[in-house]
């Protein structure tokens, strides 16, 4: 039998009921589907802003959505929602969780919204209808709400499209200089975008009312020396920082346009970034390993644990952090809810990760095994950047 976790229990109006509990495991698979014998690998996963479900899709191309608080075994009982022919690349809810927007490869973007009124509570995952699909010539890598009020999306190609949530007006927002554009964030103050992908160029833009991008200024840094594959601003929006295919993590400070910090952290190919409480990282690649690190640390305050820099070079920070092992393939993204990490993987699972509790029970090498885990990072993982 699988160990078990707990977590936050979420009621009411979307609000942590902090006298309950309700058990998560900490590995969930999602349920093959027709004559499929084996789960999808997950290459898209978000949680709902109260906490209480997640959306999760793969190579199978069916997004399955599944209560965090009400889980049967061996596989979450799931809402399927479908209209992609290709791998599912992104799936993000809306700040206000009534939308949920996934693309995938095939082109296609689909927004649908969450029917209240068929919901016996709010923590219930309800019925979604579409409320938005459009299709293009290319695929579709990434996508980002602005607010409730706007989604950007963007691919294979130069064009960073913006979908008006008011008037379901479809427009390309501006063109990127990169014709393979791998990820965007948007700051939390909603001043800034960024977005990065094949030319290893970090470009960062001006949010003109929180919306809309400027069409003039910004500024680019050639950060990394391959493909961008994630980007995090900082809480306070004073840092974006970024992840790629040549192992570094790269820090932006926005104020003076530069590079505040730079760090290979000697893994594999970098695949996400998710901020965590008090501007602490985690980080996922190709090496089955996620790292917490805190870049900002001030000297005296970063995390005990892993030199995972061993030198001191000019603009590379020493990173204090901890490892998170259990995987068995390529973690392709990291989503943050509450206390908990939950990381999606390549080896068909879904990893629910108590930060607390994996920070106090680390080994004296900085290493936290999940309770349910026969492997240990790949540590030999320095493949050959293609």
């Amino acid at each position: 039998m699988a160990a078990w976790v707990l977590s936050p229990h979420v009621c009411g109006q979307g609000v942590p009921d902090k006298g309950a509990l309700a058990i998560v495991p900490p590995v969930l698979r999602l349920a093959p589907l027709g004559k499929a014998t084996e789960s999808p690998v997950v290459t898209a996963l978000s949680i709902d802003p109260s906490g209480s479900y997640a959306a999760a899709a793969g190579d199978d191309h069916v997004i399955r959505l599944f209560s965090l608080n009400d889980i049967a075994a061996p596989f979450p009982q799931s809402a399927l929602l479908d209209g992609h022919r290709d791998w599912v690349q992104a799936i993000e809810f809306s700040p206000d969780g009534s939308l949920l927007a996934t693309c995938a490869k095939d082109g296609k973007l689909q927004v649908w919204k969450r029917d209240n009124a068929a919901s016996t509570s709010d923590a219930a995952i309800g019925e979604w209808k579409q409320l938005w699909s459009i299709e293009v010539s290319h695929a579709l890598f990434c996508l980002k709400f602005v607010g409730d009020r706007a989604l950007l999306v963007a691919g294979f190609d130069p064009a960073i499209y913006r979908l008006d949530l008011d008037s379901l007006q479809w427009t390309i927002d501006h063109r990127s200089e990169s014709a393979d554009v791998r990820t965007l964030a948007v700051s939390s103050d909603k001043n800034y975008l960024a977005y990065g992908g094949r030319d290893g160029v970090v470009r960062i833009k001006a949010l003109t009312s929180g919306v809309r991008t400027s069409r003039e200024g910004g500024f680019a840094i050639a950060a990394h020396n391959h493909r961008v594959r994630a980007l995090c601003f900082s809480q306070n929006s004073t840092m974006l920082y970024s992840v790629g295919e040549d192992r570094r993590l790269v820090g932006i400070e926005i104020a003076t346009q530069s590079v505040q910090y730079q760090n290979d952290l000697g893994a594999g190919r970098l695949m996400a970034i998710e901020r965590l409480a008090d501007d602490r990282f985690a980080v996922s690649g190709s090496d089955n390993t996620i790292r917490i690190v805190q870049p900002s640390a001030a000297p005296g305050n970063e995390l005990p644990g892993e030199d995972l820099t061993g030198n001191d070079k000019p603009l590379e920070a020493k990173l204090i952090g901890f490892k998170l092992i259990g995987h068995d393939g390529t973690i392709a993204v990291l989503r943050a809810s509450g206390d908990h990490l939950f990381s999606g993987s390549f080896d068909t699972t879904i990893r629910s990760w108590d930060i607390a509790s994996a920070l106090s029970g680390a080994d004296a090498q900085g290493r936290f095994v999940h309770p349910v885990s026969s492997q240990y990072e790949d540590s030999s993982a320095r493949e050959k950047i293609r």
